[in-house]
């Protein structure tokens, strides 16, 4: 089936603009500006734990999201999504996600969303922007689903680019760029970038004491056989990168190096592994 091309007046464009401050001796979120399809809420709990949802059910060609999340000073807050994000193919233009994280001192910041699930002929182009305080601390991780494996499906066509840039103190400390065009899928299928994985997955620890951790991240990913896996640290970072054949076994890594690094045994509520 021949993939039409969506009129503009049919996409979709969401903006959401939120601010974390302290209050009362604990975090609260104090702005929250949505628009178009994105909306946010903050289901009650022991700790801020904040839900994005993407009420068009999807991304497809020329749909835009534009993302800006505040951390004050001293707070601490979780991000995660209701679901996992999926972005169907089409025909014309590349739909776009720009983030951008401000995490201010002494913060603690959690960016951890469901993966994204790309569909066959899905258009991608999506950048990170990251500024740190010198003593923020942040956690941090991306992963993308290539094709519904369990409709038999693969990104045999379609566009991925995803940017992130992170600084701490003004300086720039991490940048990295995954261009996957054209053929992702036989791509993923060479020995030296995929090796056939169809997932894959990118975990930042940043400050505080996570650096020391990496030890036990690096045991830890020994218990995943399934997933080619490795973790490094440097100048007050833990990367973790993974790659999988399986997406659900590479979800379960994922989920045992976030317990570690956050030094707690549970996960953000909406997470199902």
């Amino acid at each position: 089936m021949m993939l039409q091309a969506v009129p503009s007046y049919l996409r979709s464009h969401g903006t959401l603009s939120l601010r974390f401050e302290q209050r009362a001796g604990g975090t609260t979120l104090r702005r929250r500006q949505e628009g178009g399809c994105l909306r946010v809420r903050v289901p009650r709990g022991p700790a801020v734990e904040a839900v994005v949802i993407n009420t068009s059910g999807g991304l497809c060609g020329g749909d835009s999201i534009d993302q800006r999340i505040e951390w004050h000073d001293d707070t601490a807050a979780l991000l995660t999504t209701q679901a996992a994000e999926k972005v169907y193919g089409s025909a014309g233009p590349a739909c776009t996600v720009a983030t951008r994280l401000d995490v201010g001192p002494r913060a603690r910041a959690e960016w951890l969303p469901q993966e994204t699930i790309l569909f066959d002929g899905a258009r991608l182009e999506r950048t990170t922007d990251i500024a740190l305080a010198e003593d923020a601390a942040l956690l941090w991780c991306e992963s993308v689903v290539f094709g519904r494996l369990a409709r038999g499906e693969q990104c045999a066509t379609g566009l991925l680019r995803d940017r992130v840039r992170v600084r701490r103190g003004g300086a720039l400390v991490y940048a990295e760029v995954l261009a996957l065009g054209d053929t992702p899928a036989a791509l993923l299928d060479r020995p030296t970038l995929g090796n056939g994985a169809r997932a894959c997955a990118v975990l930042l620890a940043i400050g505080g004491d996570t650096p020391t951790r990496l030890d036990a991240v690096r045991a830890g990913l020994e218990d995943h056989p399934d997933v080619l896996a490795g973790a490094s640290a440097w100048n007050g970072i833990l990367a973790v990168r993974l790659l999988a054949r399986d997406p659900p076994a590479l979800r379960r890594c994922l989920a045992a190096s976030l317990k570690l690094l956050r030094g707690r045994p549970d996960l953000p509520g909406l997470w199902r592994c």
